[in-house]
Parts: structure tokens; C-alpha cells; sequence
């Protein structure tokens, strides 16, 4: 069996260290975070490792510093066999397709991909409050005219979430593009469907990646992790479940709106064959799929905001 490498494409906010954290709490399983951040020099980036003191006493990440990229991940899973030789999956969820390329010539590995995908109006919520500056809004505003050049009036006479919108379409059609065009082995699942039934979503991707799934995987915090965390996820939730809906309230009703209605994101939703619900982007299971017309779960499918 040849090594595995799982790389997590996403835009930034859609849960990619939740889903990665789940993952590789199996046992045959790791987590590298954002392993891209070995492509910047070492006086740039940040450690990669956020449990042990420094990345050259991680037992995941020692021996890395100075290598070039091809030969990254063959370092890590020399490490890995010094630690437990059942470790035959890491996980990156470094998010950029562009990374992810980086290593498509890489011979030995078995690749796959995961692109998770968030609702745009949750995305929306978030540049909102990630973009408060003026100068920095005006910034990302000329950006998304500029790749998105046909809807350049539309993003700079427009009303702010309009940009983000976009940016929300660009990327996640971006890492459609990628992984279509150089034909990979891919699977897409929503961050709703992931916290709403994690043991369905999870074990779905366990069994594509030739593994069990093991029930451990839901309690991931109890394990220990190397790579980049984020701190929200490090503990049991308090109410039993991370679905964070707070874009419903933070949201008036003309912007929740404007995203679901948009056409260019009603393009990629239905391209993708996802479904827009009042609580989030939804993949429709194979029984709703093929329901019959004026069945319950065709009625569920329709896009509302």
C-alpha cells in the first residue's frame, strides 16, 4: 500500500482544520495543518507545529528545514515510520490548489483530494468582518474586479457583500478547475453535511481512503495533534455540535438574499450539484437525488435563503 497524501482544498473559513482534525484522529492517520507554510523562508513563516517547542523537536516534522518541496512529504513519512509504521495517511489542509500542484509529479503516493465547501453566506459574514478597514476593503474590492474582470462593474458599483460573493465563486471554481483538469481522485463534501452528520460524512471518505471508519474520530480532541491548530476546535463544543449559523442573525434579510439569488453563485451550486437550505450548503444524499417529483426530498432541494 503506498503511502497516502490528503490534501484539503477550501476557501479560508470553511472548517478545513475541523475536518482535517477528524480525519486524522484514525489510527493510521495524521494531521500536518497548513503544511505550506515550509514553502516559505524560515525567518517568514510560522511553526508548524503547535504542541511541541520548536518544528526540529517535532517527531513530525524534524529534518524538514531547508528541503525543497519534493522531497517534503517523502521526510515526513521516514519520521512517521520511526513513530508507529501503521501511519500510512497524512492530511494537509493547507487549502490552495496551487500547493496541492506542486505535487502532482510526485511519484509513490497515493493522492487525494477533498474539496469542503462553505456557504457563501457564512463567507459573506466572515470577509465582512475580516475586511473592516476602508483601505483594506477598497483593496479586495480592485482584487475581485480584476480576476473577475466581466463583473468589474457589478464588484465596484456595488454593495460590499457583492464582492465576496464573488471571491466565494472565483475560489471555489478554482479548485473545481484544478482538480477536473487534471482529472484526480476527489471527493466534495459541505461543511454543513459534515457537522450535521459527521459519522456519515466521515465514514464515507474513511472508506475511499481504505480505511475503517473508527467512532474515536468524532472525539478528536482527545487525541494529540502536530501541525497548525485552531483553539475553538481543541475542546468539546458546548452545545454537541460546531454548526456555526451565526451569519442567519449577523445578516439582514436583502444580503442573505442577494447571495442565494446571485447567478453566479446559483451556477456553481448547481454545477456541483449542492443544494442552498436555510441552515446551510447541503450535498442532497442519493435518495433525494432521485426522488421523484412533489416527494418530500425533492420538495427540500429547493434553493431558499
Amino acid at each position: 500500500m503506498k503511502p497516502q497524501i490528503v490534501f484539503v482544498l477550501s476557501t479560508n473559513y470553511a472548517g478545513s482544520h475541523f475536518l482535517s482534525l477528524q480525519l486524522a484522529s484514525h489510527s493510521r492517520c495524521v494531521s500536518l495543518g497548513e503544511f505550506h507554510r515550509f514553502k516559505r523562508r524560515p525567518d517568514r513563516r510560522r511553526q508548524a507545529c503547535a504542541i511541541c517547542p520548536d518544528d526540529e523537536q517535532c517527531p513530525v516534522f524534524h529534518g524538514l528545514e531547508g528541503l525543497p518541496l519534493s522531497e517534503l512529504f517523502p521526510r515526513v513519512f521516514d519520521n512517521l515510520q520511526t513513530m508507529d509504521a501503521n501511519l500510512t495517511t497524512v492530511i494537509d489542509n493547507s487549502k490552495k490548489h496551487d500547493w496541492a500542484e506542486y505535487f502532482l509529479d510526485l511519484d509513490g503516493f497515493d493522492m487525494r483530494y477533498i474539496h469542503l465547501i462553505r456557504d457563501p453566506r457564512a463567507l459573506v459574514r466572515r470577509w465582512m468582518l475580516c475586511y473592516e478597514d476602508p483601505a483594506a476593503k477598497k483593496k479586495v474590492k480592485r482584487l475581485m474586479a480584476r480576476r473577475c474582470w466581466r463583473q468589474a462593474f457589478e464588484i465596484l458599483a456595488g454593495p460590499e457583500d457583492v464582492v465576496y460573493t464573488h471571491k466565494w465563486v472565483y475560489q471555489n471554481r478554482l479548485i473545481k478547475s484544478f482538480l477536473e483538469t487534471n482529472g484526480l481522485d476527489a471527493r466534495t463534501i459541505t461543511y454543513h453535511d459534515l457537522v450535521r452528520e459527521p459519522k456519515r460524512i466521515l465514514g464515507g471518505l474513511m472508506t475511499w481512503l481504505g480505511h475503517d471508519f473508527e467512532p474515536g474520530q468524532l472525539e478528536y480532541w482527545t487525541f494529540t495533534h502536530h501541525g497548525s491548530q485552531k483553539p475553538q476546535y481543541m475542546k468539546p463544543p458546548k452545545e454537541g455540535t460546531f454548526h456555526d449559523l451565526r451569519w442567519r442573525d449577523f445578516l439582514d434579510e436583502a444580503v442573505l438574499r442577494r447571495t442565494v439569488e446571485h447567478p453566479q453563485v446559483q451556477g456553481l451550486v448547481t454545477d456541483m450539484n449542492l443544494v442552498l437550505t436555510p441552515d446551510g450548503l447541503t450535498a442532497p444524499t442519493p435518495e433525494q437525488d432521485h426522488a421523484s417529483p412533489g416527494s418530500g426530498a425533492a420538495d427540500k432541494r429547493k434553493t431558499t435563503p
